[in-house]
């Protein structure tokens, strides 16, 4: 990927807007066009659906771009392919997450599963919540792993003081560098507990204060506070971890 070329070809073509120097600038970027939408990956979409999604972008950016204001093209693109693909999944996942039957399920499985976790002292194993609900394991596992698909967006939900996850790990909202980050940030989640997780997605996700949170895991406001700051520190080591 050759950002000097990308930035060149884009620029004229902005100064000279043919069909040839389009196809130039729209070849010149479709590698970070496909290294991007490949981020993406993995949340129930085709990764060709991705980079069609991505290019379609590309192109829009291309014709509304402006070299006079200084701007490096690669700069100016990223933010808008990142957010034209993050609406898009949005957009399928509306389709596919949110049948009645599905938010029902899980619904029901969080209930089961606070109340075990009040039994138990702990989070329950998911053959417990399965034999609890009079489920069979792969009807728990199929129901956690929707959520799962579509968990890590929400997280651009704010809290109660208006910040987000990524605002408090120190994380930008702009350019290539800090998708990369957020990229980061979902693979050191996996190293939480469930208790831990479970605390993010009603913060983050649900947007629940820390009280709200507190009566739901059985604990107290300040556990809470404790667990999420010690939480975030660790998300920000691991991610700074070199």
């Amino acid at each position: 990927m050759d950002a000097d070329l990308i930035h060149q070809t884009a620029k004229a073509y902005a100064l000279d807007p043919s069909e040839e120097n389009l196809e130039a600038a729209t070849l010149a970027a479709l590698p970070l066009c496909y290294a991007i939408a490949a981020r993406f990956s993995g949340r129930g979409i085709e990764t060709e659906d991705l980079r069609q999604v991505a290019a379609v972008a590309l192109v829009s950016a291309l014709k509304g771009f402006d070299p006079h204001r200084g701007l490096r093209f690669t700069t100016y693109v990223t933010p808008s392919i990142i957010g034209t693909l993050r609406n898009h999944i949005r957009d399928k996942a509306q389709l596919v997450r949110s049948p009645r039957g599905l938010r029902e399920r899980g619904i029901q499985m969080d209930r089961m599963t606070e109340t075990l976790t009040q039994q138990l002292h702990r989070e329950p194993y998911v053959q417990e919540l399965a034999d609890a609900l009079g489920w069979d394991l792969q009807k728990v596992l199929d129901v956690q792993a929707m959520r799962e698909k579509t968990q890590f967006t929400s997280f651009d939900a704010p809290d109660e003081n208006g910040l987000m996850l990524f605002d408090k790990l120190g994380g930008e909202e702009a350019g290539y560098s800090s998708f990369e980050s957020r990229e980061d940030l979902k693979k050191a989640m996996r190293l939480l507990s469930d208790t831990e997780r479970r605390l993010l997605v009603l913060r983050y996700r649900d947007r629940l204060s820390q009280q709200a949170t507190a009566q739901k895991l059985s604990m107290t406001q300040m556990q809470v506070s404790r667990m999420e700051r010690r939480v975030l520190t660790a998300l920000r080591q691991e991610m700074t971890a070199k």
